[in-house]
């Protein structure tokens, strides 16, 4: 996969899952739809591991990076499934950008040598006004919305403790071993809490948009997107990935309120630009080492 192949699938499956996870629920539970694409990507998962000549490993360090990862793929995208009844796939796209703010935050306090400049915790603040805005917005303050939203940045701290704790108990898999297998660890999660959630689903009630939006995001979403990405972290400057970060949620945001009629406020628009420019700012050191590296080495 070329470089340029893999930024533009990142960027755009990034910016299209938010929507995908809001339209799956159209007939389905929260916990069916996630259970339902998990299940039909780690099955898909599979042969494709198989097409490109990879086993699953099954050792014991393989299976607690497997687990390291079952809490973005259980704890996150759970919590964001529910969060999704509630707020526009917009304003999740805008508040995952914290990912990358919250993965700093704790491999300052978890990872030697990975303490934060007084610029970036000056991003972790203005990221915090931004946040105020939000929740200023009388669509966020009114009915469910708050949950949605706190909902929405529980799922943030998930994704960013399993980046964090991968470091850490990583296995040196492939990226297409790492998915598959953090797929099959979390399916007896999902079951558990399809379970305890108690919902029941009718076949006949099943509507079009919600299997297309899981086998969407159980393809792409689950298995092109991590390999895009994976295969992006591999081969350029972080700086250039966490540009991702600061795309989608603009896309997500025109997407969900040109094919989903989903509401656009001048609170969340603020909101949305003070949070992105919080991001840039804790980004900024990398960008500008980046440019410092290109200019040492350009020829004089």
């Amino acid at each position: 996969m070329s470089i340029p192949v893999a930024y533009a699938l990142a960027v755009i499956i990034w910016s299209t899952t938010p929507l995908a996870i809001v339209t799956s629920g159209d007939s389905l539970p929260p916990m069916a739809a996630a259970a339902s694409r998990m299940a039909l990507a780690a099955i898909v998962g599979l042969p494709l591991l198989k097409m490109m000549g990879l086993g699953l490993p099954l050792t014991r360090p393989a299976f607690k990076s497997y687990l390291t990862a079952v809490i973005g793929i259980f704890g996150a995208m759970g919590v964001t499934y529910v969060a999704a009844q509630w707020i526009p796939s917009g304003l999740i796209s805008v508040l995952f950008g914290f990912t990358t703010i919250m993965t700093g935050v704790l491999s300052h306090f978890l990872v030697p040598d990975s303490s934060m400049s007084g610029k970036q915790w000056l991003s972790c603040g203005l990221g915090i006004l931004g946040l105020g805005i939000v929740f200023s917005d009388n669509l966020v303050v009114t009915g469910q919305g708050v949950i949605g939203v706190l909902l929405a940045l529980l799922a943030v701290f998930f994704f960013s403790s399993s980046n964090v704790l991968m470091k850490r108990n990583g296995a040196g898999l492939h990226p297409l071993q790492q998915t598959v297998g953090a797929l099959w660890c979390s399916l007896p999660f999902y079951a558990v809490a399809w379970f305890a959630t108690g919902t029941e689903v009718v076949v006949s009630e099943i509507s079009m948009l919600s299997v297309l939006s899981v086998v969407y995001l159980a393809t792409l979403g689950s298995l092109v997107g991590f390999m895009a990405y994976f295969h992006l972290i591999a081969n350029l400057p972080p700086a250039y990935v966490a540009l991702i970060t600061l795309i989608t949620p603009v896309i997500a945001l025109f997407l969900g309120s040109q094919l989903h009629n989903e509401p656009v406020t001048m609170e969340m628009l603020l909101g949305a630009g003070v949070i992105l420019t919080s991001l840039l700012l804790f980004l900024s050191d990398n960008f500008i080492r980046l440019w410092q590296e290109k200019k040492a080495s350009a020829p004089v």
